[in-house]
C-alpha cells in the first residue's frame, strides 16, 4: 500500500489571543490562555524538524491520549510492512525525517516526511481518546515518496515535539479564548467607490473563505500551489476539503475564487464557493456533488452511438445481490479525514429494498474485489485488493463480525479465486504465499487450528475456481498439454482431467458450464473455441469461434451467457472495427449468447470489461470509472440494456 505526495509549503501561525468559536470543543474554556511560562518549550511560530534516513519506512501506529490538559500524539514507526507490502518488519534505529508545524484556521498540525513506504496505522487508527484531535487525514501527491499527516485541531494550539528512536511523541497544549473582546473587523474605506452593492466585511470573529471540493486535483498536481489553497477536514468530520486563507472582505474571496476558475482547467465551478466561516469552525461539505458527474458520461456505445445511462449506483461498482433478493452490495471509495479515517479507502455498503444505502460492516478495505455469500446466507467472504497482495476475509452476515482472516489462517496473500460449497460450511481458493495451491476452510471442524487443509497443490492457474456435485473444478496451462480443466475431491483424492479449457465458468444451478480454450495460444483467435457443456449429458455446443473470450458470465436464470470481445486482441496497434485505430474509447464488445435458440447477438460497445449480473431478467451492470481520472471522479454503475 504505496501512497504519494508532494510537500505542502510551510505556514507559520503566530501566537496571538484571537477569538476562537468551535461548538463542541471540550477543553476550551472561558479563561484566559497559558500563560507564558505554561508555553516554555513550545513553539507557537514556527516548525520542528527531525529524524534521518529510513527505508522501507511504516509508520506502525498513530495513538492521541489526554494529558492534564493536553494532548498527547504518538507516532511509532518500523521498517517493512507484512500486512501492506508483504515484506519482512524489523525495529529501527531512528525516525524517518520529519517536518512538524501549524496551519492558521481552521487549526491544524501537519507532520510532513520525506520519504514513508508503508503507513499499517490507518488499520486501527483511533483517536477518540482526544476530544481536542477532531480527526486526521493523509496528503499524498504524484511523483513522490513524501507524505504528510494532517491532525485537524479544536482549536489553536502550541507544541512540543519529542523525538525517541522509534516514535515521535508532540504535546499540543490549547490556546484559550481571551477574556477581552475581540478587535472591531476592518471597516471600509469612506472615501472607496463600491460599485453595484455595498462590499460586504465580516464580523469579528469571522471570515470569508474560498472552499473546494478538489482535493484529488491537489493530490494529483494538477491544481497550482501558488493559489494558497490548503487540505482541511470537513464538518461531516470525513471528506477533506481545500481552504483559502481568511479574507476580511468577501470580494476578495471571490476574486481569488474567479481567478482560479479562469487559469485552472481541473476547476469545476460548482466545486468551488465563497463561505463566512467563524474562527475555527469547519467548512460544510455536500456529499450530492460526489457523484453528480455520473449523470453526464456516455458509458457504452449501441448501434455505433454513444448513449447516456442513468446510473443505477451513482457512487459506486456494484459487487453481489443481497440473499432476499431485494437488495444489494456495492464498494464505494471515500477520503478519510475524521476519526479514526485518515485515508483513501473502500467501504463495502449496502442498498436495500427501499433505497436506502448505508455502510454494511465496519471496516475499511483497500480495495474490494469481489464478495460472495454463502449458499445459507450466513457468512459473507470479502477479497480484499492491496498493492501487492490480496487478503479473503470471512464475516457474520448478522453480527458483522470477522469471523477469519483466511490469509492469516493458511490461504496466503495472493488469493485469486474462491467459491463456498453447496451448504456454506466450507471455503475454497486459489492462491498462497508463494506457492500457488487450492485451499479449503472448514467451519464445520471444532478446532480452528485444523479447519485449514491443502486440496491440491500440484499446479494450477490463478483463475477460474468451481464447485460443483461434491468436486472442485479448477485450470491449469502447461506448454506440453496446453489448457486443462481438472477436478477433485476436496475430501482427499487426486486430481482427474475433466475436459480441455483455460477458463470457465458454471452456471448457478450448476446445469452448464462455459469455458474456453484457446488452442495454447490466447494471443490469437484463430484457435480460440468458446462453448458450454451440459453437466448432465456432457454435450458442448459452439457459441463461437471467431475470437477468444476471456471475460464471460451467466445471467441468474442461466438462460443466458453474457461475454465480451476485447477487438484490440492485446495488440496496440490493431485497428479496430468502429474507429479504425487502437485508440477507440469503446474497444470491448459485450455479447449475449440465447441458450434456448442458439443465436448471438451484440448489446453494446463498453469503456472496461468489468460487467456483473443481478438475479433480475435482462440486467446487465456496467461497473464503470472515468478514463480520465482514472476513476477519481466517477465509480459508477449502469444498467445495460440488454433486451
Amino acid at each position: 500500500m504505496r501512497h504519494f505526495i508532494k510537500r505542502g509549503c510551510s505556514i507559520f501561525i503566530s501566537l496571538c489571543f484571537i477569538a476562537v468559536a468551535f461548538a463542541g470543543c471540550a477543553q476550551k474554556n472561558a479563561e484566559a490562555g497559558p500563560t507564558p511560562q505554561l508555553l516554555d518549550g513550545f513553539e507557537t511560530t514556527g516548525e520542528v524538524a527531525g529524524g534521518g534516513t529510513l527505508l522501507n519506512a511504516n509508520i506502525s501506529n498513530v495513538a492521541a491520549e489526554a494529558a492534564d490538559g493536553d494532548t498527547r500524539l504518538t507516532l511509532s514507526f518500523i521498517g517493512g510492512s507484512r500486512i501492506s507490502g508483504g515484506t519482512d518488519e524489523r525495529e529501527v534505529a531512528n525516525v524517518p525525517h520529519y517536518t512538524v508545524r501549524m496551519l492558521p484556521e481552521p487549526a491544524r498540525l501537519a507532520v510532513a516526511f520525506d520519504s514513508i513506504t508503508y503507513w499499517d496505522y490507518l488499520r486501527e487508527l483511533d483517536l477518540r481518546a482526544s476530544d481536542f484531535v477532531l480527526g486526521s487525514f493523509g496528503v499524498t501527491f504524484d511523483g513522490s515518496e513524501a507524505f504528510t499527516l494532517y491532525f485537524q485541531l479544536a482549536g489553536e494550539a502550541a507544541f512540543q515535539v519529542v523525538e525517541n528512536r522509534t516514535s515521535i511523541e508532540i504535546l499540543l497544549r490549547p490556546i484559550a479564548e481571551p477574556e477581552t473582546e475581540t478587535e472591531p473587523a476592518q471597516t471600509p474605506d469612506a472615501d472607496a467607490v463600491i460599485d453595484v452593492m455595498e462590499e460586504e466585511y465580516a464580523q469579528a470573529g469571522e471570515a470569508y473563505y474560498v472552499v473546494a471540493n478538489a482535493f484529488a486535483a491537489y493530490c494529483a498536481g494538477t491544481l497550482s500551489d501558488s493559489w494558497g489553497m490548503t487540505p482541511v477536514l470537513a464538518a461531516d468530520q470525513s471528506t477533506v476539503l481545500l481552504i483559502s486563507e481568511g479574507f476580511s472582505a468577501k470580494s476578495e474571496a471571490e476574486d481569488l475564487r474567479a481567478r482560479v476558475l479562469a487559469q485552472e482547467a481541473s476547476a469545476v465551478p460548482a466545486d468551488w464557493s465563497v463561505v463566512k466561516l467563524k474562527n475555527g469552525a469547519l467548512p460544510a461539505y455536500d456529499e450530492t456533488m460526489e457523484y453528480l458527474a455520473a449523470y453526464d458520461q456516455f458509458p457504452v456505445r449501441i448501434d455505433g452511438e454513444k448513449v447516456a445511462l442513468t446510473p443505477m449506483i451513482p457512487d459506486g461498482l456494484f459487487l453481489a445481490t443481497t440473499p432476499e433478493r431485494d437488495g444489494f452490495l456495492y464498494s464505494r471509495r471515500v477520503t478519510r479525514g475524521g476519526l479514526g479515517e485518515t485515508y483513501e479507502c473502500e467501504l463495502l455498503c449496502v442498498q436495500d429494498a427501499d433505497g436506502t444505502s448505508k455502510p454494511l460492516l465496519s471496516y475499511e478495505f483497500q480495495t474490494i474485489e469481489s464478495v460472495k455469500y454463502s449458499p445459507d446466507g450466513r457468512k459473507l467472504a470479502v477479497l480484499e485488493r492491496a498493492a501487492e497482495s490480496a487478503h479473503l476475509y470471512v464475516f457474520d452476515v448478522d453480527t458483522k463480525e470477522l469471523l477469519t482472516d483466511l490469509t492469516d489462517m493458511g490461504f496466503g496473500d495472493t488469493v485469486s479465486a474462491y467459491v463456498w460449497d453447496s451448504m456454506g460450511g466450507r471455503v475454497f481458493s486459489i492462491g498462497g504465499s508463494g506457492e500457488i495451491a487450492i485451499h479449503q476452510y472448514d467451519f464445520n471442524v471444532p478446532a480452528e487450528n485444523k479447519r485449514h487443509t491443502v486440496v491440491d497443490r500440484k499446479g494450477v492457474d490463478e483463475g477460474s475456481l468451481a464447485f460443483y456435485d461434491g468436486e472442485l473444478y479448477f485450470c491449469e496451462t502447461t506448454l506440453e498439454e496446453g489448457g486443462m480443466i481438472y477436478r477433485i475431491k476436496p475430501e482427499g483424492g487426486t486430481r482427474r482431467s475433466f475436459m480441455a479449457g483455460n477458463a470457465f465458468a458454471l452456471s448457478n444451478d450448476g446445469r452448464y458450464m462455459a469455458f474456453s480454450d484457446s488452442g495454447g495460444d490466447s494471443a490469437s483467435g484463430g484457435d480460440a473455441h468458446f462453448s458450454i457443456r451440459d453437466m448432465q449429458s456432457g454435450a458442448c455446443t459452439t457459441v463461437t469461434d471467431g475470437f477468444s473470450v476471456h471475460t464471460f458470465l451467466w445471467s441468474y436464470d442461466a438462460t443466458t451467457l453474457y461475454y465480451i470481445e476485447n477487438r484490440l486482441s492485446g495488440s496496440a496497434g490493431e485497428e479496430t472495427e468502429s474507429t479504425g485505430n487502437a485508440n477507440d474509447a469503446y474497444p470491448y464488445r459485450l455479447w449475449a449468447y440465447d441458450v434456448a435458440s442458439g443465436e448471438n447477438r451484440v448489446i453494446a460497445d463498453l469503456p472496461y470489461a468489468s460487467i456483473a449480473v443481478s438475479h433480475r431478467a435482462g440486467e446487465v451492470y456496467l461497473c464503470y470509472m472515468d478514463a480520465a481520472t482514472l476513476g477519481d471522479v466517477v465509480r459508477a454503475t449502469y444498467v445495460i440494456p440488454a433486451d
